[in-house]
């Protein structure tokens, strides 16, 4: 059978504005959905109504319209905040709570806790803390306290915006095998780009109604859609798009070795250049690490002998899979945790003796989840709290000005945690910004935002970096990093792989084939064609490809 919403209109407060506006949705058995639109569209909000979530817990506003999911479904739903989801102190406990309110047998239980343990590669954790393990490994044991249910529809709200490129390619086969055994799927989420080779359909919302339902190959055609919808597409179907715009015989292409089967036939392959790349930045360290040992209460070591060298007025990215000790590393930095052994030194002045006050005046950071740095009642007054709690000197239209160049004026008076995900992360970066410190942090910053938001993050880190700060990113989302970031560090297992310049890296094939993590497109594809330098963004690229395809064409002529 088809699932479908027919007509269905909410609004939180019978005074309050439409969120969803009469809308429908045929959704067929078996199918694996994409929902998407910008930040605020009213994608969570559909969420909650098909989860019954609204009216159940949220019984206050207004709801019409039907709902047809069948005789009593079971409903999975993978949250895009995993802590609201997990309950119990262990890995086995958070992962069996849902299935044991349902009152299946405890036998039954067992088995389907090893079977979702084994189907995710989770084993090894098993027996841990759920308080200890990482973001990405969090998101996947929501995700598989929601699959234990065996549901027959599954709604995921942004299940991978914390999980490394391995947990993404895992979820995609998981994917999969649930499509083979007929489960429904639904999956709302902005970001196409580790999703599009399963997803079947797109459904895009824009002001709580549906403007597109259709196939995911219409969909990445229409790039005026994607940019109306704020939709990150695949990097490759950025290109395509880029590139035929002067290459009009370019057919579509959306993931890598499509791409390359059809650039073949405009641009030459080389060997691959072993040039020495630029050196590292000469500029003084701001803050170093030596020797910084972590080794938890369960035994297990976060990190081992890191040292590492945060030059100033840099932006450097922090990479590797879930649970490679990243979080743990900017933990030190800013003093949340204290080391084994080993020293963390701001300008030469060990850090250890400090308090995260103190450390905070220099080195801030924010965190992966926005709910743990929301506490003001406004809007407009998270924005000034770092500097009030640091004593800083500010005025109201200092706050005025920073929400109107981020285009979040309209929220001033909205309590924080009202806000939709992407801006809730924004107005996180957005309260740092006021503040004495030198040293900015960002923990996956690109969490919930759509394309938008997404653009106004890159003009905050090139902005502090104009300023002489330093930006220290984690991010999962690979392309992203290489547009922003002047050098990196790798960690893989607790151990330093790699640090240095982007351009180096761009380069070390051997570390990203041990990190089991892909260069991005951009960087491949300009390596492969010989192109004069190496491209970190859609537009290099497409600026490059534009002077070799003119060049070709006039020896032709």
């Amino acid at each position: 059978m088809d699932y479908s919403i027919n007509n269905i209109s909410y609004k939180y407060s019978s005074d309050g504005p439409l969120v969803l506006d009469n809308v429908s949705l045929t959704i067929p058995e078996g199918s694996v959905t994409a929902v998407v639109g910008p930040t605020g569209s009213g994608k969570t909000t559909l969420v909650e109504v098909l989860s019954g979530v609204i009216p159940k817990l949220i019984s206050n506003g207004e709801l019409s319209g039907e709902i047809n999911l069948g005789e009593n479904p079971v409903i999975g739903v993978v949250s895009q905040t995993p802590e609201n989801q997990l309950f119990g102190y262990g890995v086995e406990d958070a992962i069996a709570f849902g299935v044991e309110n349902m009152g299946v047998p405890e036998e039954e239980i067992s088995s389907r806790i090893e079977y979702v343990l084994d189907l995710l590669n989770l084993q090894f954790l098993r027996k841990r803390s759920v308080a200890a393990l990482s973001g990405g490994q969090r998101q996947a044991v929501c995700i598989a306290s929601a699959l234990v249910m065996n549901p027959n529809i599954l709604i995921m709200d942004e299940p991978v915006s914390s999980l490394d490129p391995n947990g993404k390619r895992l979820i995609q086969n998981v994917l999969r095998q649930l499509r083979a055994d007929n489960t429904t799927v639904l999956i709302v989420d902005n970001n196409l780009d580790w999703s599009v080779n399963v997803v079947d359909r797109v459904a895009g919302m824009l002001d709580g109604k549906f403007i597109y339902n259709g196939s995911k190959e219409d969909f990445i055609k229409d790039e005026s859609l994607q940019k109306q919808l704020g939709v990150m597409i695949p990097q490759e179907a950025e290109i395509y798009h880029a590139v035929s715009k002067f290459c009009p015989d370019l057919a579509p292409f959306y993931n890598y070795d499509h791409a390359v089967d059809e650039l073949d036939r405009f641009f030459t392959p080389v060997s691959a250049s072993s040039e020495a790349a630029a050196s590292a930045s000469d500029a003084n360290a701001i803050l170093t690490t030596h020797q910084l040992n972590k080794i938890f209460n369960d035994g297990f070591q976060g990190l081992k002998d890191i040292n590492v060298s945060i030059q100033e007025g840099r932006v450097i990215a922090i990479m590797g899979q879930n649970g490679s000790g990243k979080t743990t590393l900017l933990k030190h930095l800013n003093g949340l945790l204290k080391p084994t052994s080993g020293d963390v030194r701001y300008r030469g002045n060990s850090t250890l003796p400090l308090s995260v006050a103190k450390i905070s005046k220099n080195v801030i950071l924010v965190f992966q989840h926005p709910e743990h740095m929301l506490f003001e009642q406004t809007t407009a007054q998270e924005v000034s709290f770092a500097a009030r709690m640091q004593g800083v000197t500010y005025t109201d239209e200092d706050v005025k000005n920073i929400l109107a160049t981020y285009n979040m004026a309209d929220d001033a008076e909205v309590f924080p945690v009202n806000l939709p995900m992407g801006k809730k992360h924004l107005l996180t970066i957005l309260s740092v910004l006021l503040s004495t410190a030198d040293v900015v942090m960002l923990d996956e910053p690109t969490l919930g935002m759509d394309a938008f938001i997404r653009s106004e993050l890159r003009s905050i880190i090139t902005n502090l970096r104009e300023q002489g700060k330093s930006v220290i990113l984690i991010s999962h989302e690979i392309p992203f990093v290489f547009g922003v970031a002047d050098e990196a560090i790798i960690l893989d297992k607790s151990v330093k792989l790699f640090e240095g310049t982007k351009e180096e890296l761009s380069r070390r094939d051997d570390i990203f084939e041990t990190i089991q993590i892909s260069l991005p497109p951009v960087v491949r594809l300009s390596r492969r064609y010989g192109f004069p330098h190496i491209c970190y963004t859609v537009d290099d690229f497409a600026a490059e490809a534009e002077r070799m395809f003119s060049g070709k064409e006039a020896d032709r002529s």
